[in-house]
């Protein structure tokens, strides 16, 4: 029995996890993390393709359907837990690994960033996610949907809408609709750590409103004022005009003017 607690939507339709595995590009080559493996329909799709799969689910009901695939796809292996637990860099041993799944929308949030905190073992993510929230990731400054979660995933990723997929296709169907998409993480963002992911959301903090409301609530008026002269920004800037590589240039000279 699906469990609400777990926000469990399950996408059964062989033919739309197919074309999942195909849009991910996955080979024999591959080791896939796949992330909520639920009753197994997505895991034996990717292990048809890939050379190993680790399936992580967090309900152990859902672990002898697990252990079933297991039975036809000897490269599948088990990690029962939750994800956010999981130390992926181990689970790669010592190479880069895929990660995909269908994400449980009460901890999407939290998921994105343990990919982004984990991203130098994993080389690319492939995620179906709440369609409000695979809007967010992908948005273009200027745009309504552009916010900090935009800002984190562009700046250390290249993110991508593969495809839409209706609420439809899910058992139990969702009361929205979801996207899948790509983030294949940047060689040149080894730089993006904790402290400036803060400093993005402090950015977007007061969203709609100035952005130097926001600054002046952990800077100091000289600090924001050098930002700004040095930015060229005039003082009624909005953090969502502005691009992803803009908050990490602006946090180097924060970093500056405080040394």
């Amino acid at each position: 029995m699906l469990k609400r607690r777990f926000s469990q939507n399950l996408i059964k339709d062989g033919n739309i996890l197919r074309k999942m595995v195909s849009l991910a590009g996955i080979t024999a080559k591959d080791t896939v993390v796949e992330i909520g493996a639920g009753q197994g329909d997505l895991t034996r799709a990717i292990a048809s393709a890939a050379a190993r799969v680790i399936a992580v689910e967090l309900d152990r009901e859902m672990i002898p359907h697990l252990e079933a695939a297991c039975l036809a796809f000897p490269n599948i292996e088990i990690v029962s837990g939750d994800i956010l637990g999981v130390d992926i860099a181990g689970l790669a041993r010592g190479r880069t690994v895929k990660a995909m799944g269908n994400i449980p929308y009460g901890i999407t949030g939290p998921i994105i960033f343990k990919l982004i905190d984990e991203r130098r073992s994993i080389e690319s993510a492939y995620l179906t996610v709440q369609k409000e929230i695979g809007e967010r990731m992908t948005a273009n400054p200027g745009t309504r949907a552009y916010g900090s979660l935009s800002v984190a995933s562009q700046i250390v990723a290249d993110a991508k809408v593969l495809m839409h997929v209706r609420a439809h296709v899910f058992i139990p169907p969702p009361k929205v609709d979801s996207i899948y998409l790509a983030m294949c993480f940047r060689d040149d963002a080894d730089d993006v750590d904790d402290a400036l992911l803060a400093f993005i959301r402090q950015s977007f903090s007061h969203k709609r409103k100035f952005m130097r409301h926001a600054l002046l609530e952990v800077f100091t008026e000289a600090e924001v004022e050098t930002l700004y002269e040095k930015m060229g920004f005039p003082r009624s800037v909005r953090a969502e005009t502005l691009e992803p590589r803009i908050f990490r240039k602006m946090y180097e000279v924060l970093k500056e003017t405080r040394e």
